[in-house]
């Protein structure tokens, strides 16, 4: 298992990262590979932030990108919530789309889909603020790499990074689509028209 840990904000002890590790190792358990895992341990400096205290772990699996984040008032208690989270992601990777057939077939190519969010500095939450005033409009872009899949494989890789939705490219058209969960528990479709 090879583990990256970054402090935002934060004085990374010894004991704080042997405790990540730790709860980590649990994680592991379900993969014979060892696992690239990114952990972010960051601290909100506005005291009005009641769970001020962050641990956000990104783990690249075979082209695939789990990810959790929690926070509370404690570090501790924050990496408790995201190593337990990661590890039911990870169970339910394992179990639903990492079947034996494909062990063979791996994709680690590095390129995982990322979606996750960024964390804003205090300065551009005030700006953000500041701007809300005058009237509505786009406070903040993204970009990643779509990549071709067929419908379905979208619609895993939004359950594993647990969003409403997913951007990717279509592999049977070569255009951009657009999967959601809907409320009735199924999901959608969104093509363009040609």
């Amino acid at each position: 298992m090879q583990v990256t840990v970054t402090g935002r904000n934060i004085d990374l002890t010894p004991a704080l990262k042997e405790y990540l590790l730790d709860k980590l190792q649990r994680s592991q358990k379900h993969f014979e590979k060892g696992l690239n895992i990114t952990a972010l341990l960051s601290v909100a400096k506005n005291p009005s932030v009641a769970d001020s205290q962050t641990a956000e772990i990104t783990i690249k699996l075979n082209g695939a990108v789990i990810r959790g984040e929690e926070s509370t008032e404690n570090m501790y208690a924050s990496i408790d919530l995201v190593a337990d989270k990661i590890e039911r992601q990870l169970r339910k990777y394992k179990t639903r789309y990492y079947h034996k057939g494909n062990k063979g077939k791996e994709r680690d190519n590095g390129e995982g889909i990322d979606v996750s969010p960024e964390v804003d500095t205090d300065a551009e939450v005030k700006k953000e603020i500041a701007l809300e005033e005058i009237r509505p409009k786009i406070v903040r872009s993204k970009r990643f790499p779509l990549k071709p899949m067929m419908p379905e494989e979208a619609c895993k890789h939004m359950d594993l990074l647990g969003h409403d939705f997913f951007m990717f490219i279509n592999s049977e058209t070569n255009q951009v689509n657009t999967v959601y969960h809907r409320r009735d528990t199924n999901y959608g479709l969104i093509e363009p028209e040609a």
